[in-house]
């Protein structure tokens, strides 16, 4: 990933969004995902933090998200964490910040990609997708994309599943209606 995030830094990308799995030990076990997987990605600790340098990248921003779906809204609200910057970090879950410890921009989601988009529909947007899971976190985010009309690109070589890969997750047959139109994987060296 560090080789083709190196390479692609000039000029390939107009914005980069990068989401967070970012997990509280005081709701874990009250979540879907904590029903699958152990705690992963806790906030405050370094597990969850990123493995790969994105120094350089354009225009970055962030998406702290404690489920699967990051088009999912923050459903646990009555937690009650006695760190104020804990606390900090969960309201910003779901929005679109410029710092995941100390953001000084928030906003939503859903005007961050009417923002980005051309004419403020995301039907012009491009996204190119690379990290973990296919079959999880990734699935989820290309899903929202594509009911939002945007075209995805996956990297098949900087994505991981934890069941599935990326080529088995594209042969399921709700996402073959968009396989050739809107939706494509690619080895990073095609890309």
């Amino acid at each position: 990933m560090n080789d083709f995030l190196r390479r692609v830094r000039n000029g390939v990308f107009d914005h980069t969004l990068i989401t967070l799995d970012t997990h509280f030990a005081e709701e874990y076990s009250k979540t879907e995902e904590g029903k699958v997987f152990p705690i992963h990605c806790e906030y405050g600790t370094n597990d969850r933090e990123l493995g790969i340098d994105v120094s350089g990248l354009p225009d970055k921003r962030y998406l702290a998200k404690n489920q699967y779906d990051m088009w999912s809204e923050r459903t646990l609200t009555d937690v009650s964490f006695n760190d104020p910057e804990r606390t900090i970090a969960h309201d910003n879950l779901f929005h679109i910040v410029d710092d995941p410890y100390r953001p000084t921009e928030r906003v939503t989601r859903d005007d961050f990609i009417e923002a980005i988009s051309p004419g403020g529909n995301p039907t012009g947007i491009e996204v190119t997708l690379i990290g973990v899971a296919s079959d999880y976190c990734n699935r989820y985010a290309m899903e929202g994309w594509l009911d939002r009309g945007a075209s995805v690109t996956i990297i098949r070589d900087l994505t991981k599943g934890i069941e599935k890969e990326t080529p088995q997750v594209l042969d399921e047959p709700r996402y073959r209606q968009y396989n050739g139109s809107r939706l494509r994987s690619v080895e990073s060296t095609e890309y």
